[in-house]
């Protein structure tokens, strides 16, 4: 006999995946790489498809949650009436506010801290709501999900990991000889929306962005962002296996064909 009652509990599974993967949404990590951040996301096509689907009339307000160095923020200020960007690291709102001035766009107000610290009753209700790349490491998801979705008047918008996303990391855990974890994606997330009564919209974005760097050095030092602390061992092991990899363009810059980006859009409308 089926039990009628019986519920998955995604929240509880999405924390369980999260505990043995490395930490990287601390304020001081994400103040440390916002320059370079800066630089790796130049040649990124992602925020080209994000924007595509995201629907913003002149006369709304925009909230953008872990908006980073402004790379969809701008954009979206220029054809929204106004736009909250929130993020934990100061540094990257620094560098928001300098293209904010750069593009003589006033309707940009930044709030320095993380989504799990905010109520929805401070920060008010915004007619569209994006959080774009930054949910993948938040715990008790769900509790975030119902703060967004309280705070959306028109329109939610988030993506997530796909499936895909960590197989780079696994290849890279394999070649050190290192024990490798999965990411929750984003079905534990569409899981959870579906629960709570909201039945949103599912897309693949392609993005085909390759990462392009100035030499191994610089290579090596996003690896170490991606997948966590190395040693000196780990190190020499991948500086090796990069050398081999990857591949001289004509401008003189190396580029690695693989650990492309996976995300998935998940949107809904109130």
């Amino acid at each position: 006999m089926i039990n009628n009652d019986y519920k998955v509990d995604w929240n509880d599974l999405w924390n369980q995946s999260l505990k043995n993967l490395p930490k990287k949404n601390k304020k001081e990590s994400w103040d440390n790489i916002a320059p370079k951040f800066n630089k790796w996301m130049e040649k990124d096509d992602y925020p080209k498809k994000i924007l595509s689907k995201i629907k913003a009339e002149p006369s709304d307000s925009v909230l953008d949650i872990g908006c980073g160095n402004g790379v969809i923020t701008i954009p979206l200020a220029k054809k929204a009436n106004k736009v909250t960007a929130m993020d934990i690291s100061g540094k990257m709102l620094e560098i928001l506010a300098k293209k904010a001035e750069e593009s003589n766009l006033k309707n940009i107000n930044t709030i320095n801290q993380r989504l799990e610290d905010l109520n929805a009753s401070d920060i008010g209700k915004h007619d569209v709501v994006v959080a774009s790349r930054s949910l993948n490491g938040v715990s008790n998801i769900q509790k975030e999900l119902e703060k967004i979705n309280e705070i959306a008047q028109k329109n939610v918008y988030i993506t997530l990991w796909g499936v895909d996303n960590r197989k780079f990391e696994k290849e890279i855990a394999e070649i050190l000889g290192k024990e490798s974890h999965q990411h929750p994606d984003y079905i534990y997330v569409y899981n959870m929306l579906h629960q709570m009564g909201i039945y949103a919209n599912v897309e693949m974005l392609e993005c085909n962005t390759r990462n392009y760097y100035s030499n191994i050095e610089e290579a090596l030092e996003r690896l170490r962002w991606r997948i966590g602390d190395l040693n000196k061992d780990d190190e020499s092991i991948l500086r090796e296996y990069l050398e081999k990899k990857m591949i001289k363009t004509p401008d003189g810059s190396i580029s690695f064909t693989k650990g492309k980006a996976d995300w998935v859009l998940i949107w809904w409308k109130k």
